[in-house]
């Protein structure tokens, strides 16, 4: 620990030095919520119980028809929404209508005079009337990004992204002109999201590449703005003649030594984070539970695709609380595995919680705002990670898991709906005292409605696996 900490102020001594010879610069879409309804839940009654027991043996057995039948008699219907999917995207200017046609000629030409006030005009036109006309709104994001409206850029891309997510010309327009701005984790976070929601396309190895490459872009200029800062209050420190304290040194040695672990290494990183909290909390010795759920969160966690050395922990305690460290690191109270009521249910959990991780949520949002300006104050680590999983994750980053982690659902054989279904018990409960998952995983009934849409509009089976029988047998070892 020593001998980093000198190197370091060795290094920004060197920094200091070359410092007073250089001159002194100084440079003074998310979709919106659905309609509010009240969700129906999936209440499982001793009759019902029977008959999703059979439901499951004949899933089991494969005979897949036979199960969704008895399924469907037992299992809620959604609310009757309004599925309007986007248009089919097209990249022909003869699929534009002729008023759009007209406007997108006027476009090239004012292009070929270099007017670009008038073509972007014009290509905002078109994009706003057939947003589905791809190559009207790379052109357009082009255009103000040449215009220094890289702001304008990211908000069309991010909704074109939301509306065509399979798109990879809009994705990797996206994810470049996130980086060309500055916002490498977010670029990283967009590749690698399509990476994993397509492992089937033949740009998702250089998507994922790309994740790694802006990754390691914004590692570089965290450690660089770090060592600046470093520098900064030295020089600070010589000029108003304070003294540096020693504490405060080493403070912030600490605070460069978690960063650099935390950005150069997600798995070593998460590996020493539940090192703290496997101390710091109650965990549960019982094999045949750990077992269940570590069998149930490898099953959704794998095909994600991140090389993470996944583990699972059960917490003895009665709130309803799941949280996930990076590197696929995942904590599940036992209130929670209470609370769910089936397999599907509580493996759509864990999915959600895997998705979080692999997506690099924790680490995003840490640096978000001036999260990273209170890092000093939360060494020893211990501190450090509670602040880390207590962030509140955005509205995007919620839905970016709920995509990811319903798709590995529902890929993985289990009822699509297991995620929605939960969230649907914690909106029929939000005034309970046990319900902890609130506090860093916002929801409403808005988006149980997103779920519902989401699962209708892309054919997710929710007839698939429910799973009560080992489930119970589950919960029984809990009461």
């Amino acid at each position: 620990m020593k001998q980093a900490k000198y190197l370091l102020l060795a290094t920004l001594i060197a920094v200091l030095i070359c410092f007073f010879n250089l001159p002194i610069v100084t440079h003074a879409h998310v979709p919106t919520e659905g309609t509010r309804h009240s969700p129906s839940l999936l209440a499982i009654n001793p009759g019902q119980f029977a008959t999703f027991i059979e439901a499951d043996g004949l899933y089991r057995q494969g005979e897949f028809d036979s199960a969704a039948q008895l399924y469907r008699q037992v299992k809620p219907a959604f609310a009757n929404h309004p599925i309007t999917a986007a248009p089919a995207p097209v990249y022909e200017a003869t699929s534009l209508s002729a008023t759009n046609l007209t406007t997108w000629n006027n476009a090239q030409a004012a292009l070929e005079s270099e007017n670009t006030e008038l073509a972007v005009s014009s290509l905002q036109q078109v994009a706003t009337s057939q947003p589905e006309f791809i190559p009207g709104v790379l052109q357009l994001a082009e255009q103000l990004n040449n215009s220094d409206r890289e702001d304008e850029a990211i908000e069309l891309l991010d909704g074109a992204a939301t509306l065509y997510p399979g798109s990879a010309d809009v994705v990797m327009a996206q994810v470049q002109t996130l980086a060309a701005a500055g916002e490498h984790i977010e670029a990283s976070i967009a590749a690698r999201e399509f990476a994993i929601l397509h492992l089937d396309h033949p740009q998702a190895g250089d998507f994922e590449d790309l994740a790694e490459d802006e990754f390691k872009a914004f590692s570089k200029k965290r450690k660089r703005d770090s060592i600046i800062g470093g520098v900064t209050n030295i020089v600070v420190g010589i000029f108003t003649g304070n003294k540096v304290p020693w504490e405060s040194w080493d403070s912030a040695v600490d605070t460069y030594e978690v960063e650099d672990l935390m950005l150069s290494n997600e798995k070593r990183f998460g590996a020493k984070a539940a090192e703290q909290y496997v101390e710091q909390l109650s965990i549960l010795e019982d094999p045949e539970v750990t077992d269940y759920v570590t069998q149930l969160g490898m099953e959704v966690a794998r095909p994600m695709g991140r090389d993470f050395d996944y583990e699972f922990y059960v917490v003895q305690d009665n709130t309803m609380n799941a949280f996930a460290l990076p590197g696929g690191k995942i904590f599940v109270n036992t209130g929670l595995i209470r609370a769910t009521r089936s397999q599907a249910e509580l493996a759509g959990v864990l999915a959600h919680e895997a998705a979080h991780s692999v997506l690099s949520h924790g680490i995003q949002g840490f640096f978000r705002d001036d999260t990273l300006s209170q890092l000093g104050e939360q060494v020893p680590f211990g501190d450090f990670v509670t602040t880390l999983i207590s962030l509140n994750y955005s509205r995007q980053q919620e839905r970016q898991s709920d995509i990811l982690g319903t798709r590995v659902l529902s890929t993985a054989g289990y009822a699509a709906d297991g995620l929605r279904n939960f969230m649907a018990t914690l909106t029929q409960n939000t005034s309970s005292p046990q319900i902890e998952y609130f506090s860093t995983h916002p929801t409403s009934a808005a988006r149980v409605t997103y779920l519902e849409e989401l699962i209708q509009r892309n054919g997710y089976n929710r007839y698939a696996l429910e799973g009560v029988d080992k489930h119970s047998e589950i919960q029984q070892r809990l009461s």
